[in-house]
């Protein structure tokens, strides 16, 4: 069970990378070529807010529809991130309550249980 913990723990800090990476590519947009022919983030400096406008999308010309396609990768990122860092959340959880509980069964409970039990059953 403490291997489960290391093992959810160690994906929720790649869940968290990727949190991280989709979070800042989406503030800073897609890399594109404007209308004076240059390569580079004409978003860079608007903090997001090329998100909801679709006017500014045509600074960028080359290639075609590159904002709306960043856009929906890094939020499937970022959705997909919040998603596995809920559920190694979870598991890190569930894993410390097995290695700190155990068995939390009675003994009387856990007889007949097994490889015994399956023995004298004749298996």
């Amino acid at each position: 069970m403490l291997r489960s913990v290391f093992c959810s723990l160690f994906g929720g800090l790649g869940a968290f990378y990727c949190l991280a990476v989709a979070s800042a590519a989406l503030a800073k947009g897609p890399y594109c070529q404007t209308h004076n022919q240059k390569w580079g983030y004409p978003f860079e400096d608007l903090g997001g807010s090329y998100l909801q406008n679709k006017t500014q999308w045509e600074a960028c010309v080359t290639p075609p529809r590159v904002v709306l396609w960043h856009m929906v990768l890094f939020s499937l990122l970022l959705g997909l991130g919040l998603l596995e860092l809920l559920l190694c959340g979870i598991q890190v959880v569930n894993g410390l309550l097995g290695t700190v509980c155990g068995d939390c069964r009675k003994a009387g409970d856990r007889e007949g249980v097994g490889v015994r039990a399956l023995a004298t059953i004749g298996v």
